[in-house]
């Protein structure tokens, strides 16, 4: 990546939408030098998608919270990823250290389908154990995408 590679990924982690001749504009390139740059940093895996950021609030699933799995001893980690992938309420999964195997990010619509995934967790993973954290409110400027 060089520095007109970096102006590109900085403009659309501001503006997704923004058109390629209004981008081109901005760097200055040619929009056919400006979509070959698109092209290599998305081939490349620098871009990874472009998406809608959609508000869960928006959309009926108010309580959010972040959920810590631990699974039996002995299951994979790749246990149960069908199933959270299946699940409307999960917004997010990753594998980490430490006590936990899993956390998930999840939006429900109210506590009873919360309490109800949490058994369900049980089930389809193999949870041992889930440590659920309310989120109260997103902070100011976040999420972000990573520094360049």
């Amino acid at each position: 990546m060089d520095a007109t590679d970096r102006k590109i990924v900085g403009i659309l982690q501001h503006d997704g939408r923004i058109s390629l001749s209004d981008l081109a504009e901005l760097i200055p390139l040619s929009p056919s030098a400006t979509s070959e740059r698109l092209k290599r940093l998305t081939s490349g895996g620098v871009i990874e998608g472009f998406f809608a950021r959609v508000s869960a609030e928006a959309v009926g699933r108010p309580i959010k919270a972040l959920v810590d799995v631990r699974l039996q001893p002995g299951s994979g980690y790749e246990v149960g990823d069908e199933w959270l992938q299946s699940q409307p309420a999960v917004t997010n999964a990753v594998h980490t250290t430490g006590r936990f195997d899993v956390q998930l990010t999840v939006a429900t619509r109210d506590v009873h389908e919360l309490d109800r995934l949490l058994w369900e967790l049980k089930e389809h993973m193999q949870a041992e154990e889930t440590n659920t954290t309310l989120v109260l409110r997103q902070l100011v400027g976040f999420p972000r995408a990573p520094a360049l």
